[in-house]
């Protein structure tokens, strides 16, 4: 059986479980928050020691997300494609992968990671310069989906791209509600950033999907 551990909550985990979905393929989820010796196997198993983490039927292991879409584009060329091969396509799916990764990467390093070095006395240059980034890269993310003359960005419809920007949406948008309870979701909230209604707008018209649904 296929596993992919994960974490519940992760961007990074829901996307590829979305990717899992388009690609038809079953996989057993392996909860690394929720179990203790799963996330031991996970750190095991990828030297990156993050999640997502795929495990092949025959035992191959790969993690990273985006990663993990790629090859499942090549392992499994005769199920729909997860990114798009025209170049204009290409072009704008690359683009939307990379704003979306340095959003999140860029709130969970000073929300989480490097929360505790606020007290040194580079901070607030360093996140006044890195936030500048991040919501940047929100609005430019804003910018595209309302462009966009129909729901997706690729004409052959639901692809990585929009599973990319659609788990962070959900993500950036329900921290505020997981704050009370969990502490890093508290800390992200504090930075000072804004989600723009564009955003939130695209992403209302694919919350009724069968495989969005599913992630709940």
């Amino acid at each position: 059986m296929r596993i992919l551990f994960h974490i519940a909550h992760s961007p990074f985990a829901r996307r590829t479980r979305l990717a899992l979905a388009a690609k038809g393929l079953t996989v057993e989820l392996r909860d690394v928050r929720a179990h203790p010796e799963f996330f031991e196997e996970s750190r095991r198993l990828s030297p990156l020691k993050t999640v997502p983490v795929l495990v092949e039927e025959d035992g191959r292991v790969l993690g990273d997300s985006t990663a993990i879409s790629h090859y499942l584009d090549r392992a499994y060329p005769s199920t729909p494609p997860l990114w798009p091969s025209e170049p204009d396509e290409a072009l704008a799916a690359f683009e939307v992968a990379s704003l979306v990764d340095l959003a999140i990467n860029t709130a969970v390093d000073l929300g989480g990671r490097y929360h505790a070095l606020r007290t040194s006395e580079a901070w607030e240059t360093v996140r006044t310069e890195a936030m500048e980034r991040m919501q940047r890269a929100l609005d430019t993310l804003g910018q595209r989906a309302a462009a966009l003359s129909r729901p997706t960005f690729s004409r052959r419809g639901w692809s990585a791209p929009d599973m990319w920007l659609f788990t962070a949406e959900h993500w950036f948008a329900s921290l505020p509600a997981r704050a009370p309870t969990f502490a890093p979701a508290a800390q992200i909230c504090s930075l000072g950033w804004r989600l723009p209604p564009e955003l939130s707008r695209w992403a209302e018209q694919h919350r009724d999907r069968p495989d969005v649904r599913a992630l709940a």
